[in-house]
């Protein structure tokens, strides 16, 4: 009951932002019926894309439906990348249960000076039910139902869990859903070995995938990334050296298809005869063939 407390308590210190006092019986309600709302995020089952391989492990394709996803458990990402997300989104993410009310005053009155809506503080479970079970519509309603859906995910998840669906479930341009996406997609890396720069150029990307696109405005993503860095500084996080060598480095950047597909009438027979499987493009499978793309390339060139 203390958590449905806060809620009660933010409805009343936020009666401009909230509409007005809402009745203690709809929180109650939203409370009830949260448990069905978040099954979706608790009982996590994205779609995963299906990689096809040679005979050597190398990639001929990657096939899909509407998300191009690669699965990241938490034990995957690294500690770093973490502590970047946390500077630029929720720095107290590990301390409040779901909903940060210092954060959500300070936003109501930045929107209140600026006379629109500009920020929203939210933390990072309420941007993963919003992602996940909300619309974006910015209307008072919504942000209660995200706040109240918060703070209950929060005591069904653990942070972790909460982390590694965050990760896994935002969408980092190009087609890339998720974090072990984006590194193979951006830097043709896995995480564990990214470097500071480039986990905090992928960490900018969630907020304005498009703007922040490394592959199309380097210098943007580059500055992004150095005040992201900044920001791990001032909290303590890094210290001056690691901070100097990453505002100094310039990653390559590789322009990748999320296909990858090197040998499309190999990947379409594979499609044919394996057609019998309804989530063959969502499922995540590893299929390996007995196809030498060295020979493959021998045949093709003349």
């Amino acid at each position: 009951m203390q958590i449905l407390k806060k809620v009660l308590w933010v409805l009343f210190i936020l009666p401009v932002v909230l509409g007005g006092v809402f009745g203690g019986g709809y929180v109650f309600y939203l409370w009830q019926e949260a448990d069905t709302d978040l099954k979706k995020v608790v009982d996590y089952k994205p779609d995963l894309t299906t990689k096809i391989l040679d005979t050597k492990g190398r990639l001929i394709a990657n096939i899909y439906d509407k998300e191009f996803r690669i699965y990241a458990h938490f034990n995957e990402i690294p500690p770093r990348m973490v502590e970047a997300l946390l500077a630029v989104e929720d720095t107290l993410f590990f301390e409040h249960n779901g909903v940060n009310l210092d954060a959500i005053m300070r936003a109501f009155i930045k929107n209140l000076r600026n006379q629109k809506y500009a920020e929203g503080g939210s933390t990072l479970t309420q941007q993963l039910v919003k992602n996940m079970l909300l619309t974006r519509a910015k209307t008072l309603d919504r942000k209660l139902k995200e706040m109240v859906l918060a703070l209950k995910l929060e005591r069904v998840l653990t942070k972790e869990q909460i982390l590694e669906r965050y990760f896994n479930q935002t969408f980092f341009g190009h087609g890339f859903y998720g974090i072990k996406t984006a590194a193979l997609g951006y830097f043709k890396k896995p995480l564990a070995l990214l470097s500071l720069k480039e986990i905090a150029m992928l960490v900018s990307l969630p907020r304005a995938p498009s703007f922040y696109d490394p592959t199309r405005r380097l210098e943007f993503s580059l500055a992004r990334a150095n005040s992201i860095i900044k920001r791990m500084y001032d909290l303590g996080w890094i210290g001056g050296e690691e901070m100097d060598t990453a505002l100094n480095e310039v990653p390559k950047v590789y322009h990748t298809t999320t296909t990858q597909n090197v040998a499309p009438y190999v990947a379409d027979e594979v499609v044919r005869i394996l057609g019998f499987l309804p989530d063959l493009k969502t499922g995540g499978y590893t299929i390996k063939l007995y196809v030498d793309l060295d020979y493959q390339k021998f045949a093709r060139d003349p």
